[in-house]
């Protein structure tokens, strides 16, 4: 999920492809039905077949043959002149030439390259088809892509339908949604460089990909659906690595764009009557810590239990993983008693333990499979995806959406972190449109009493009136080293009936932490038990708790809520 800033007079273009910043978040989502390869065959010499001609598609409604000389047709065409992608080299209008045949883009060895899109075809719903090439330096990548014409990125979509990634033998597709920059994917083996006839088809049924008339990717999901007209971009990327810089070219015989096939939408499916069942808990290992009989240890082998037997779908993380620094070197402590939960683990980061750029920053390393073991946390499902610890992320279960919030990113970039604010809002109201109950997790908690160390993280303030604005049901935190469950609250701290109800457990095995302060909408709350929340979210927004305690003075807590 790249971000590409061009300048077009006085237009600006994010052109995304699919390597995470970590000024953009991801949300975890399942793949499609669609080809994927794990292991890659041997590429084989290209078909003659068409979607357009073996569909029957039609008589094109626009684009461009290619057949003239010169400079790219002015009228059809806005050609970049800017910096290249991510800063690196640049976009000149001088590398992209047609030959009477067909249009070239041409990249340097130094990073010099090109890019254009189409001031044709723009549309909601379409068909669009491309016959192109490419090949050069595995630094260059070909892109073939749909762009929202209000440029409102990443809220607005994107549909890359022929994507190369460093490897001229592979072709991919990347399907982007939602302000949270989602996507789902699919990869094909090809030989890029014999022309193929790249195609796309939007309707209000989904995305299909084809690639010579083959179908190869497919997305039906409607809350994935791009809201507003779209219109093709071409473009040559350049991604230096440490190999030597080679010269890239991509050949583009013909663009054509094809009016909407006729479609129905299909009915909006049935609300989902599953739960989602998990345990949480925060503050987890002490430094060096591997015995199976502490209270980290103990809260490990309970989760772990009930993921293997069924009873829970996921462990959710709620911060502060290893002390006192999550290196990987220290992480390995951890992953001896809580990595077989790894898998089903989502999470967040807290600061300092976890997380603080320069000084500690493995976490996300370590959740991703690069560091101490190769497995990928629940969170990396996706195998294109980095999970950055100080960015956002979204999810669902069942008939909630659970939204991951890095409080850390206050302490460290603010800036980014206000700016999350909107993106996650967006996200937020989506879900909720799409009939889908909330709940957020973040680590350090806003409705809490004091401690020693720590009372309420006010920074997140603006994050938290956003939340009551959506009417967010649900509140998971760790960080104070002990455990709270509050009234359902609103955003002046008034217990109302439709508020957000904060669970704060950091009661995963560190030294537990006294109260002292004791606010009037905490309804319950220890500082003397270890243990774990287990958390039954139903369809109908109503929810079950239960503090599970593994040792100290074996304090419980247990309710349920009626649906909002």
């Amino acid at each position: 999920m790249r971000k590409h800033l061009v300048v077009l007079g006085v237009a600006a273009i994010f052109l995304a492809g699919c390597s995470a910043p970590s000024a953009q978040p991801a949300v975890t989502t399942a793949a499609p039905a669609a080809t994927s390869a794990s292991a890659t065959p041997t590429p084989t010499m290209p078909p003659t077949g068409s979607a357009a001609t073996d569909l029957n598609w039609g008589t094109p409604t626009a684009g461009d043959e290619f057949n003239y000389t010169g400079a790219p047709d002015a009228a059809k065409w806005s050609v970049y002149n800017s910096a290249g992608h991510a800063g690196n080299g640049i976009r000149s209008p001088q590398q992209v030439t047609v030959d009477g045949s067909k249009m070239v883009m041409t990249g340097t060895p130094d990073g010099t390259t090109a890019g254009m899109s189409a001031k044709f075809g723009r549309q909601k719903y379409g068909r669009w088809e491309v016959r192109a090439a490419g090949s050069g330096d595995n630094e260059y990548r070909m892109v073939s892509l749909l762009w929202p014409d209000s440029g409102k990125w990443p809220c607005d979509g994107e549909v890359n339908y022929a994507e190369t990634m460093g490897d001229w033998n592979v072709i991919k597709f990347f399907y982007h949604y939602g302000c949270s920059n989602s996507q789902t994917s699919a990869a094909k083996a090809l030989d890029i460089s014999q022309f193929h006839n790249y195609a796309v088809d939007w309707s209000p049924n989904g995305i299909v990909g084809y690639v010579d008339g083959v179908k190869w990717f497919e997305d039906n999901d409607p809350t994935h659906q791009p809201p507003g007209s779209m219109h093709q971009t071409l473009q040559l990327d350049w991604e230096p690595d440490s190999t030597v810089n080679g010269a890239g070219e991509m050949r583009v015989d013909w663009v054509r764009v094809y009016a909407a096939g006729d479609s129905t939408p299909p009915p909006a499916p049935p609300a989902s009557d599953e739960s989602f069942e998990f345990a949480a808990t925060g503050d987890i290992n002490p430094a060096g810590n591997t015995s199976a009989t502490s209270h980290s240890g103990k809260n490990a082998a309970s989760i772990i239990a009930g993921l293997n037997d069924g009873s829970l779908d996921n462990f959710l993380a709620l911060g502060d993983f290893q002390y006192d620094n999550g290196t990987c070197t220290a992480l390995e402590a951890y992953n001896q008693l809580w990595g077989p939960a790894k898998a089903k683990t989502y999470w967040t980061a807290g600061p300092n333990h976890d997380v603080e750029p320069g000084e500690n920053d493995d976490v996300d390393r370590y959740m991703d499979g690069q560091c101490v073991s190769t497995v990928k946390s629940a969170t990396s499902s996706d195998a294109v995806r980095f999970q950055d610890a100080l960015d956002w992320y979204s999810f669902d279960k069942g008939n909630w959406h659970i939204l991951v919030a890095p409080t850390a990113t206050w302490r460290y970039n603010a800036t980014r972190a206000q700016a999350m604010t909107s993106e996650m809002d967006a996200d937020l109201k989506a879900a909720k449109a799409a009939g889908k109950h909330l709940a957020v997790i973040y680590h350090d908690p806003y409705f809490t009493s004091n401690t020693s160390s720590h009372g309420r993280f006010s920074k997140a303030k603006p994050w938290i009136d956003m939340f009551w604005a959506n009417r967010v049901r649900v509140l998971l935190s760790g960080s104070q080293h002990n455990y709270e469950r509050t009234c359902p609250i609103n955003n002046e701290d008034q217990c109302v009936a439709d508020g957000m109800q904060q669970f704060q457990v950091s009661t995963g095995g560190i030294g537990l932490r006294a109260f002292t302060s004791s606010p009037s909408y905490v309804q319950r709350k220890f500082s003397d038990t270890w243990g774990h929340l287990r958390m039954s979210l139903k369809a109908d927004g109503s929810y079950s708790w239960e503090f599970r305690p593994v040792s100290g003075r074996m304090q419980t807590d247990s309710g349920s809520r009626s649906p909002g």
